[in-house]
């Protein structure tokens, strides 16, 4: 969870660095992630990011970044399942 809470940090606002990449897959592999390649976009769990990767530039494309996507983050938030902390991190990331 502290890599969550890092994530939805006012330091990285939602974006995921490859070393969140690496714990989201083994703690959390079906939280959705947003993937923006120079020539559009997908969502897909975060265990499939890295064979998305691959293969998107496999065919000549590249990765611009990886974050989770407002959407979630609203579900998040919404969610009677979430702990307190996430929520709270996602309301002080989304204050000024």
């Amino acid at each position: 969870m502290n890599t969550l809470l890092k994530i939805l940090s006012k330091d990285q606002f939602g974006f995921v660095t490859k070393n969140d990449l690496d714990i989201l897959e083994e703690e959390m592999p079906n939280l959705p992630l947003l993937l923006r390649f120079g020539c559009g976009r997908k969502v897909i769990q975060s265990y499939q990011v890295r064979a998305a990767v691959e293969s998107t530039e496999r065919d000549g494309d590249y990765l611009r970044d990886v974050s989770i996507a407002s959407q979630t983050i609203d579900e998040m938030a919404k969610s009677p399942f979430i702990p307190f902390a996430v929520k709270q991190a996602i309301e002080n990331m989304r204050s000024w």
